[in-house]
């Protein structure tokens, strides 16, 4: 039998267990931090506390409930000779691509300022922009962001990507390296970032990055929350250099009451929402990483420890 350590509700674990009996024989979910989980040969996870997954006998893998990594990278008694391995599923490149170009639409359509002049009972139009004007630059064009890169180009923007090595994404013009991150930035409308956090990627967004942006732009951050530089951000704001802000990922989460993200008027704050996982689309890949792991076989979708991703 196969014996999965869960961490999380015991809500999920059963979800989990519904959605893997398809694809799986003679398995059980157990608690990660019990004493029979000790005994897991996979752990499926997404946070769990620093130090679970050390000193587990039978583990062969670890399965995360998401695309980001940085969490295990930075607890270093997490094994790193066993595969661990992320989550790349459809529905999440899918559901972030989603939330980014409503983000993105509703500030190129003014919908901040109509929402205003509804409030105020005030009728008056607005000049609309063309989308022909706008550029929408996407930092990280991987699994995730090269969905996102080819729909706004879909949608008849002009679409940039960037990357640490050299992509090639269908009507999109992509830019690699440190060295081409200015020129990346220079003149972008439309910010998308959904890089994975490495030391390359924190605090890439800071004031250099914002200053090269088209004034007034729109700043949209579904990667992690480190990649902004929080008191740059908050000053462009201020100074009109940018011109509104939707995050969906912070430095410290839940987001501090106290933070001035809260109360500005020109941020949208999202809970960390924008790309669930959705054990519906995700199970299959899930099973078919169990199997390989426990076969000792090579899993799909195996974090490489050396580059953070």
């Amino acid at each position: 039998m196969i014996r999965i350590g869960f961490f999380g509700q015991a809500a999920e674990a059963q979800e989990w267990h519904q959605k893997l009996t398809p694809f799986l024989d003679d398995f059980e979910i157990v608690d990660l931090v019990s004493d029979a989980g000790r005994n897991c040969d996979v752990a499926l996870v997404w946070a769990p506390p620093e130090g679970a997954l050390a000193h587990l006998p039978n583990l062969k893998g670890i399965i995360l409930q998401g695309q980001g990594v940085d969490h295990m990278m930075a607890d270093a008694s997490v094994p790193r000779d066993v595969p661990l391995v992320r989550l790349v599923d459809p529905d999440m490149s899918d559901a972030l691509s989603h939330w980014a170009i409503l983000n993105a639409l509703d500030f190129w359509r003014d919908g901040a300022s109509y929402r205003d002049q509804q409030a105020s009972k005030t009728w008056a139009s607005i000049p609309q922009r063309s989308h022909e004007e706008a550029i929408v630059g996407v930092l990280g064009v991987g699994a995730i962001g090269s969905v996102i890169a080819r729909r706004f180009a879909a949608l008849g923007f002009k679409t940039r990507g960037w990357a640490l090595t050299q992509k090639t994404i269908e009507n999109v013009d992509v830019f690699a390296g440190p060295d081409a991150l200015a020129d990346f930035a220079e003149g972008v409308n439309i910010s998308v970032c959904v890089l994975p956090l490495t030391p390359e990627t924190r605090g890439i967004m800071n004031a250099d990055y914002f200053n090269r942006l088209a004034y007034g732009a729109f700043v949209i951050n579904g990667g992690r929350g480190p990649q902004v530089n929080d008191d740059d951000l908050l000053a462009a704001l201020d100074r009109g250099q940018i011109g509104g802000a939707a995050l969906d990922v912070f430095a410290i989460e839940p987001l501090p009451a106290e933070h001035p993200y809260w109360a500005h008027p020109k941020v949208r704050v999202w809970p960390h929402v924008a790309a669930q996982t959705n054990p519906d689309s995700a199970s299959k890949q899930v099973a078919a990483a169990i199997q390989a792991m426990t076969n000792g076989d090579e899993p799909a979708n195996r974090v490489e420890w050396s580059r953070g991703y």
